[in-house]
């Protein structure tokens, strides 16, 4: 014990565990991870790198749908119920269930029994204790922080939402911002107290949150240790750092203001980024510029889509498309799928590498741009996210088509339906979207409260 052994006899140790286990000793300290890192040892695949295919929460729908490439492995959507629960009286399964967020392959949702963290491509599933009574019945909404590549544990932040809008002598944001963070380290919830950095940045109108709310998807982004919180009907984004419990408030562009569709944010290969619609299809990306401590957002991309997507609706007509929706509504699941996992002999994931996990975003179902159309798309565009890896941005056709947009060569893919058959009418919108990155980690590490419990 205490007796440091040289790189190279290390790494031949290191070299001998099973994947999820080699993962783990990432976490141990930092010399560890970096001759992990240096020499490659552990997998690529395993680590979040592309998209698998996008969860989709529909108003008045009580169970998320998944929009994904039918080809692709591991299954994702087959394996998860959702902790549906049967009534011994009728068998109705009488649950409800809607995913709050996706951060870098897991998933964070909410039942009848609470908050629950998943992931949906090995299926470790830890449920979360109850918040603080304190807490438990303050307005605000749920994020989950996650990354592999430091950490296999995560953390979910409670960010209270906006002052009353009776009380505007209040100063918002506070200067001293308290958030309620459950971490999977310590099994526990625990306040946690971020000051602000800059000022005061004021309230939207009450006329601005009403146009927007509707439309305004509360999806939060995590990158590089800072996770960014969409607030105030999208006019401010919170900008809260995890290493120096400090924030700061960023407002959006000022430009944005007349979108009626509500603003996406997101992560794209180039940071944070923010996309709205005005004037019904001019499609417009911002990126956040974070040099020299200066938030700046600058417009990247500033595209009229309107012939794209009308050619495309054209040709698509009602085909089903390469991707299928499965829709968690109509479907019946096998309980016992919940615990099936395709370990190999050692004990290790490597049998779930070995499927194909990438949709083809360069050959797969393109829509020619010179083909002829005959009638204009007349109906909403909204968007569903960005590829974190690439250039591209998912977009919803008035709850028709799924598409992906090649924002750098205005290339249009057609996706799919992106709503069930049966679903429509004044009241039918997607709330929120969430394009999955699969993260081939097989289990959560044990967290102290586990450990000491056991012991």
């Amino acid at each position: 014990m205490g007796v440091a052994l040289p790189d190279d006899a290390l790494a031949e140790i290191l070299r001998r565990l099973p994947p999820r286990s080699l993962a783990t000793s990432r976490c141990v300290c930092k010399a560890w991870q970096a001759i992990v890192d240096g020499r490659r040892l552990l997998l690529p695949e395993l680590l979040p790198h592309s998209v698998r295919g996008i969860f989709l929460m529909h108003n008045e729908l009580r169970y998320p749908a998944f929009l994904a490439h039918p080809s692709m492995e591991p299954e994702i959507f087959d394996n998860l119920n959702f902790n549906r629960h049967a009534d011994a009286a009728d068998g109705y399964w009488g649950s409800r269930a809607t995913v709050l967020g996706h951060c870098n392959g897991l998933l964070l949702y909410e039942d009848m029994e609470g908050f629950h963290v998943v992931n949906p491509a090995t299926l470790p599933h830890e449920s979360l204790p109850p918040p603080p009574p304190v807490w438990r019945f303050w307005w605000g909404s749920h994020h989950l922080v996650f990354d592999p590549s430091e950490s296999l544990h995560y953390e979910v932040f409670f960010v209270p939402r906006a002052p009353e809008r009776d009380a505007p002598s209040l100063e918002w944001p506070a200067s001293t911002w308290v958030l309620c963070v459950f971490s999977s380290r310590t099994g526990q919830w625990e306040e946690r107290a971020f000051v602000r950095e800059d000022e005061a940045a004021g309230m939207a109108s009450d006329k601005e949150m009403q146009r927007r709310k509707p439309l305004w998807q509360r999806c939060s982004v995590y990158w590089q240790g800072v996770l960014f919180v969409p607030c105030n009907a999208s006019f401010t984004v919170m900008r809260i750092s995890l290493s120096n419990n400090k924030y700061r408030v960023i407002k959006m562009p000022t430009d944005i203001g007349d979108s009626e569709y509500g603003v996406c944010l997101g992560r794209s290969k180039e940071g944070l980024c923010s996309a709205s619609f005005h004037d019904w299809y001019k499609l417009r990306v911002w990126i956040l510029d974070e040099s020299c401590g200066a938030m700046e957002w600058v417009l990247k991309h500033h595209i009229d889509i309107h012939h794209s997507v009308s050619r495309l609706m054209w040709h698509c007509e009602e085909k089903e498309g390469p991707w299928k929706l499965q829709d968690a509504e109509n479907e019946d699941y096998d309980q016992e799928s919940l615990q099936y996992v395709n370990y190999d002999e050692d004990d290790s994931n490597n049998a779930l590498i070995k499927g194909k996990v990438e949709w083809d975003s360069d050959n797969d179902n393109i829509v020619d741009n010179e083909s002829e159309f005959v009638e204009c798309f007349l109906g909403d565009i909204t968007v569903l996210g960005f590829h974190p890896y690439k250039d591209v941005i998912f977009l919803n056709l008035s709850l028709q088509r799924a598409v992906a947009y090649h924002l750098s060569t205005s290339m249009v893919q057609d996706l799919g339906k992106v709503s069930p058959d049966y679903y429509g009418g004044h009241a039918a919108y997607i709330k929120s979207s969430f394009p999955y990155t699969p993260c081939l980690m097989a289990e959560f590490p044990e967290n102290k409260q586990e450990a000491h419990v056991e012991g």
